[in-house]
């Protein structure tokens, strides 16, 4: 499974977790009676948000040089741009300090904060593994865009990044150049461009019309590609090792920074 109707399994992992996490401290908060005080379930989201913003600046801060030929992109979120130990630190040094003067409230957030985390990174590590096992790179026929055709196995061998999309899809049309030019840039790795659902003509006029200049744009008019890896959103872009296990399914638009980062942890 990859997503929860179009929302990426990640974030359903995240949302249960930190609901699970906010329940416990609730829960246990109850059992603590005294003046009144912030509430324990609260201040367990707001260690996520304050670690996310916080991963977010130090992501964005390393590769600023990147964002910097494309400022909006800092606010492309979904891009996977964070970094985990920061998210981690800044959400733990934040619940220390508010709770200085709470100190009954200490036992429920953190302890709630610590399973939330444990549990949401257990899981996280068993859908990898499982995505890895149950989803490797399809033996699946598909076109060129001459009308040959094409097996899917045939890139098995080297890393491959596999970007399944449609020209009607506008997040597909504004990642395209960045995916052109990292696959110019890397050419260690393997791109490629498989249309979902649309004919030669519709694919070769939107490449003409974009001015790009892509290699390995095939052509999947069945959609049987999405069907097979349970994809059910566009753009999707999957990250297969050499071996064709599946390393990572990114739902949704990549900026640069968020594909660089992808790349370097496919080698």
């Amino acid at each position: 499974m990859s997503s929860v109707g179009p929302v990426p399994m990640p974030v359903v992992l995240i949302l249960i977790f930190l609901l699970l996490a906010m329940a416990i401290a609730r829960i246990w908060s109850r059992g603590e009676r005294g003046q009144a005080r912030p509430p324990a379930a609260g201040m367990v989201l707001d260690m996520l948000l304050v670690g996310l913003l916080c991963g977010r600046l130090s992501f964005v801060a390393a590769h600023f040089s990147l964002y910097r030929e494309a400022p909006w992109s800092m606010l492309q979120i979904a891009d996977g741009g964070y970094h985990l130990p920061v998210v981690v630190g800044a959400g733990l040094a934040w619940a220390l300090w508010r709770l200085r003067r709470q100190r009954p409230l200490r036992a429920p957030v953190l302890a709630g904060a610590l399973v939330g985390l444990l549990l949401w990174g257990g899981a996280s590590q068993g859908l990898a593994y499982w995505q890895a096992k149950q989803m490797p790179l399809p033996t699946l026929q598909v076109a060129d865009l001459k009308g040959g055709a094409i097996d899917l196995k045939q890139f098995h061998g080297k890393p491959l990044v596999l970007n399944l999309w449609a020209s009607w899809c506008g997040p597909c049309r504004r990642e395209m150049p960045v995916l052109a030019t990292a696959q110019q840039k890397h050419a260690d790795i393997q791109f490629v461009f498989l249309n979902q659902g649309e004919t030669p003509g519709e694919v070769q006029t939107f490449l003409a019309a974009e001015h790009l200049s892509l290699g390995n744009v095939l052509l999947d008019e069945a959609s049987a590609a999405s069907t097979t890896l349970d994809v059910r959103a566009f753009p999707s872009t999957l990250f297969f090792d050499a071996k064709g296990q599946l390393q990572e399914l990114h739902l949704g638009e990549l900026t640069q920074a968020g594909l660089e980062h992808k790349l370097r942890r496919l080698r």
